[in-house]
């Protein structure tokens, strides 16, 4: 196989060269059904991405190359493709896709144990909120959907989340509630992450005498969950084959459940099944993920961008910048191959806000700012609802008539002569018309969901799982594993040993003076 390095690099020099995005509708009559792709109630307009055919063909041919192929096939056959954790990757099973008959047995008889036990509790009525601990993979993911679920979902309790080891955390998820009335939901995979374990042990210690009994564990560790205290019959499963930036469709989606009921979280699971076949079985030029990953290589790798804008038109949906944060940069922040070889560029800075906020901050960067990037700003996913959930229509148009305005105004600017023209009588014209210029041809996709229901969020956060996964074969890192993460854990361990001891160890300058004024 050739070496990616080199792929890569033509990527770059195809890139070498201005496309105009506006003059691309004109020189390809086929623009918008090459590059608009839909998948039940998502559709994706890629066209106003600074790629002609030319560059889709060489991006097509780049993928090819790779392997991508082989590489999906290893994927959903639950192939060892996490090679430095010697670890399949199954999170499509908890779908229904892919996996032994084991795995799917495995997930089968969990998904009717979290039915049972969600049904029950909401039918008993004992309980009226529920308390979810847990961070990274086990916050983001829970916290996202919850939001989304609330624009055409009944919630039946009150859910709150404690993620943060900041006291702030866990003393507003359990302000104003009963003990009495509260059901705590732990999720760890290891059951030893210092947040969830200080946020459990004190909202525990909240729960007094109901500690026992309105306490219960997701993880991958019943060992320590036991220790912890915990029920066994209060402990869910999940696996090792399960990342925690994957785990919102297993027992780490126990909260939900219980809140806005099993048949809502089948839907979702449901969506997302849905993009998993489309992802399996569709050509390469005509399958959303590849095309999502593919117009990001080009804008990383060729056009030279180090960031990318996300910005959903969505109040239900404004976790999903800081989702897609741990999801792709936690899983293609690598500077290693699999190799162990230096790699190339990989994944960029992901960022964003819910719009129209963003409008009033960072906008004025995006539409005339610097950057590396060839055409400057960033690359934007803008992702809207179509159907107005909140009974406000007149709020609906506006926020939608925003979405459409901004990805047009990026692609088109405003040119100098027309801003002159404009200003004409203005003597200081010279110095304001630079000013006043929009440079354009920024590119951005629009994503566009029919409606915020459960199977839709299922297509959508698929979509972006599966585009991770198709640029990290491309780049030749593992997106499964996240070695980032653990020095930084491991020296606050260390750190927080000696503050409460009181015995100081061997740091740096700086460090032993930060650790002193603690003191």
């Amino acid at each position: 196989m050739t070496d990616r390095k080199t792929l890569l690099s033509k990527i770059t020099s195809e890139a070498d060269r201005d496309i105009s995005i506006p003059s691309l509708f004109d020189s390809e009559s086929d623009r918008l059904s090459r590059f608009v792709l839909s998948e039940g109630p998502l559709r994706a307009d890629f066209s106003k991405q600074a790629i002609d055919g030319a560059a889709l063909d060489a991006l097509l041919d780049l993928a090819a190359k790779c392997g991508l192929e082989e590489w999906r096939a290893k994927l959903f056959a639950g192939e060892k493709v996490n090679t430095s954790e010697d670890r399949a990757v199954l999170h499509m099973a908890l779908r229904g896709v892919g996996g032994t008959p084991e795995n799917q047995k495995e997930v089968a008889e969990m998904r009717r144990r979290m039915a049972d036990y969600a049904d029950r509790i909401r039918a008993e009525g004992k309980f009226k909120n529920i308390v979810h601990i847990g961070i990274g993979g086990s916050d983001l993911g829970p916290r996202l959907v919850a939001d989304a679920f609330e624009a055409s979902a009944e919630q039946s309790l009150t859910l709150r989340f404690a993620e943060n080891v900041d006291g702030a955390s866990v003393n507003d998820a359990i302000k104003g509630l009963d003990p009495a009335e509260t059901l705590a939901v732990v999720v760890s995979k290891s059951f030893g992450t210092q947040e969830t374990k200080m946020n459990g042990e004190s909202v525990r210690d909240w729960l007094g005498d109901y500690g026992g009994s309105n306490m219960i564990a997701v993880t991958a560790n019943r060992d320590r969950a036991v220790d912890f205290g915990i029920d066994p019959e209060n402990i869910f499963d999940f696996w090792d084959w399960v990342g925690g930036r994957y785990s919102v469709w297993s027992a780490v989606g126990l909260s939900l459940q219980i809140a806005y009921g099993p048949d809502v979280f089948s839907d979702f699971l449901d969506g997302a099944k849905a993009m998993d076949l489309h992802f399996r079985d569709q050509p390469l030029q005509e399958n959303l993920p590849v095309m999502m990953a593919l117009t990001g290589i080009w804008n990383r790798n060729g056009l030279g961008y180090g960031s990318q804008a996300v910005i959903p038109y969505s109040r239900r949906l404004r976790k999903f910048s800081a989702f897609l944060q741990q999801l792709e940069m936690e899983s293609n922040g690598k500077s290693a191959t699999r190799d162990g070889d230096p790699s190339t560029l990989t994944c960029p800075v992901i960022w964003g806000d819910e719009g129209t906020n963003g409008q009033h901050a960072f906008f004025q960067w995006l539409h005339q700012g610097p950057s590396e990037g060839r055409y400057g700003g960033a690359p934007v996913d803008f992702v809207a609802v179509l159907k107005d959930h909140e009974d406000r229509p007149g709020h609906h148009q506006a926020l939608l008539a925003n979405c459409f305005a901004q990805s047009e105004a990026l692609m088109l600017g405003k040119a100098e002569s027309v801003v002159r023209k404009e200003n004409a009588d203005r003597s200081d014209i010279d110095a304001l018309a630079p000013q006043k210029t929009f440079p354009g041809n920024r590119p951005s996709t629009t994503i566009t969901l029919d409606e915020l229901s459960p199977e839709a969020l299922g297509h959508l956060i698929a979509l972006y799982e599966h585009k991770t996964f198709v640029q990290g074969v491309i780049w030749n890192v593992n997106s499964f594993d996240q070695w980032g993460v653990e020095l930084g854990k491991v020296l606050a361990t260390t750190i927080l040993d000696e503050m409460e001891s009181g015995e100081a160890g061997s740091h740096d300058p700086s460090t032993t003076a930060l650790m002193a004024l603690y003191k």
